[in-house]
């Protein structure tokens, strides 16, 4: 008889739980925005904070709050469960002649156990769970309008990955920045293996940029590229083994026959490669 799998309890950081995503709303007049969400989300207990510029910011048992009821407050986010969305900020980041680009950012109640109430040991799906609600949430809220996805809807730190893509970028590296943003589109659709190929095709590219860079010549494989880079004095010997490491298994999860990659699987090798690719443009520019 088989053992049951063992629970796993994680500490996540309060930005590993912060889900944002860029869209580009068919309206121009942020006011109107404003109201609209305002409306759909006043039944389920979020009050509007004031708020700063062109920006609305609702958080669920506001209007409690400011009525004193402190205790009320906390006692409900103590009970409910972890994914459940608590607050949510739409900001206006540019305007178009019809359009206007905004940022939208979610927290469940898992970010305010930890960051108010002190708890620090969650079980891991309970932590997915929550990623994924907000995730759910922010495109239900943003359905309300005609809205196009700019920025995919984020279950990891947006700031790590656009400053990457940014550096990315300054080295001259479209091409490679353009699969991760495929591999993220992927995601998006909830088309995983095709996610884990973008993810592989961008570490690919960077490793022969790197190869052309340097005037060296390609081999028959990219562990035995890696390990020609190596030879040549640019990478030591364990990171080179973490790099080939890494590329094996991303290449067996992509062409093994019976396995089916799933969000997490595809969330973590896009990660994953963005630290690499992070580390190349860093310690090998």
């Amino acid at each position: 008889m088989s053992k049951k799998p063992e629970l796993r309890y994680i500490t996540p950081t309060l930005e590993s739980i912060t889900v944002r995503g860029k869209y580009i709303i068919k309206e121009k007049d942020f006011s109107v925005i404003q109201k609209r969400v305002a409306q759909a989300l006043m039944p389920f207990d979020f009050g509007i904070f004031p708020a700063i510029g062109e920006s609305i910011i609702l958080s669920r048992g506001y209007e409690e709050s400011q009525k004193g009821k402190k205790n009320w407050w906390f006692k409900t986010i103590r009970e409910c469960r972890a994914g459940y969305p608590v607050y949510l900020t739409i900001t206006s980041i540019e305007h178009f002649n019809d359009d206007t680009l905004v940022e939208v950012e979610c927290r469940p109640a898992l970010w305010y156990k930890i960051s108010q109430l002190n708890e620090s040991s969650f079980k891991e799906n309970a932590v997915q769970e929550a990623l994924l609600e907000c995730r759910g949430f922010v495109k239900q809220t943003m359905s309300l309008f005609r809205s196009k996805e700019v920025e995919p809807v984020s279950v990891y730190p947006i700031i790590q990955r656009t400053e990457i893509k940014s550096r990315l970028l300054n080295l001259g590296l479209k091409e490679i920045v353009d699969k991760l943003d495929k591999a993220e589109e992927h995601i998006v659709q909830n088309d995983f293996p095709e996610s884990l190929k973008s993810s592989r095709t961008a570490f690919e590219k960077m490793i022969d940029w790197q190869m052309n860079k340097r005037g060296l010549a390609q081999t028959n494989s990219y562990h035995n590229n890696l390990e020609r880079i190596k030879s040549k004095g640019y990478l030591d010997l364990e990171t080179t083994k973490l790099l080939q490491t890494y590329y094996e298994c991303l290449s067996v999860i992509v062409h093994e026959k019976g396995v089916s990659p799933g969000i997490f699987e595809a969330q973590m090798e896009y990660g994953i490669t963005l630290i690499m690719l992070d580390y190349f443009a860093n310690k090998l520019p």
